[in-house]
């Protein structure tokens, strides 16, 4: 596992350097605007590197598995309809149509929730649910990491903790192919990290990248996770990602209540609010990784314990995320 860490790593570092260089060289440039924190115009596409990264290091260390054919499938479409995204800025309601064939392929091919492991090793079917649960799942999800990409390294930050966390999952499940992907996507966001981070050379990670690591942890989660009891299979991704995914609700809610169009976007979201509150845009991004990480260690616990005490534990978690939300959105709103 280490080789394969070390391997992806590298590989993203490297190619980074060369995409910001072909980026540069074919003008595609994200540039300065009223909702965007930038100043001046930054090579968009990062996603590139990463896409290719863990394409390789799952061919060459994992092969080819048609049971993942759904996974591998859906994110490379995530992935080509972000990188157009990238160069032609195309409208919203345009891109939710890519994104509904990219996941209803993928569920096609195989990629979906069918059953929930209960105490005992006792499989339940979820009959019917299955297909609007998986829908909904992987086209949220997609849709959440696309949504933090506002600051530099969030996205990738938090997809990279997201990343490991579902690794330890998966490998306390057994499910160790599983858990090596998720290593993968982890070790190949963190590879292109840097050259986000960076001053002199930045480059952002785009659509193509937002939209293939949403897509990769919405569809690791359901690969990895399957033996948490009954209803709150999904519990553990859900507190994984409960920033993001409470981020995208409330963002569509706060919408939707002010008379907007839901896809058209706003300087509403976490990021947004505590950098008008006077966080600097590194310190915002350290607290939301902090909460990740906490996240992350409730989510692993969670898989330990009976179906009603995890249900307790989701419930406070998801109570504390919504008083936390509000709590700046007043703040904001005294602020601003």
């Amino acid at each position: 596992m280490i080789q394969i860490l070390i391997f992806s790593l590298v590989v993203s570092y490297g190619l980074s350097i060369l995409v910001r260089k072909a980026l540069i060289h074919f003008n595609i440039l994200a540039h300065p605007g009223e909702r965007k924190m930038h100043k001046k115009a930054v090579p968009e596409g990062g996603g590139i590197a990463v896409f290719i990264t863990v394409i390789l290091a799952s061919v060459i260390f994992l092969g080819f598995d048609p049971k993942y054919l759904g996974f591998y499938v859906g994110a490379t479409l995530m992935f080509v309809l972000g990188l157009i995204d990238d160069i032609f800025d195309i409208r919203a309601r345009y891109k939710l149509v890519g994104q509904i064939i990219a996941v209803v392929l993928a569920m096609f091919l195989g990629l979906t929730i069918q059953f929930v492991t209960g105490q005992g090793g006792t499989v339940m079917s979820i009959g019917l649910l299955s297909l609007p649960l998986t829908f909904f799942w992987l086209l949220g999800v997609t849709n959440a990491i696309n949504l933090i990409d506002g600051l530099d390294g969030l996205s990738g930050g938090v997809a990279a903790i997201a990343s490991i966390t579902l690794g330890i999952v998966a490998m306390s499940e057994g499910r160790t192919e599983v858990a090596a992907l998720a290593f993968i996507l982890a070790a190949a966001t963190i590879g292109f990290l840097p050259h986000n981070f960076s001053e002199k050379k930045k480059m952002f990670i785009g659509d193509s990248g937002s939209q293939f690591l949403g897509f990769s942890l919405a569809a690791l989660s359901i690969l990895g996770v399957t033996k948490v009891a009954a209803t709150f299979t999904m519990l553990a991704p859900i507190m994984i990602l409960a920033i993001p995914i409470f981020d995208t609700c409330y963002a569509i809610v706060r919408r939707a209540k002010n008379g907007k169009k839901i896809f058209i976007a706003d300087r509403g979201h976490l990021h947004h609010r505590l950098v008008d509150l006077g966080f600097t845009e590194r310190k915002a991004v350290t607290f939301i990784y902090y909460i990740t990480i906490l996240l992350g260690f409730v989510a692993v616990f969670s898989t330990k314990l009976p179906p009603k005490s995890a249900g307790v534990l989701f419930v406070i978690t998801v109570g504390m995320i919504v008083a936390l939300s509000f709590m700046l959105s007043r703040q904001h709103k005294e602020r601003c």
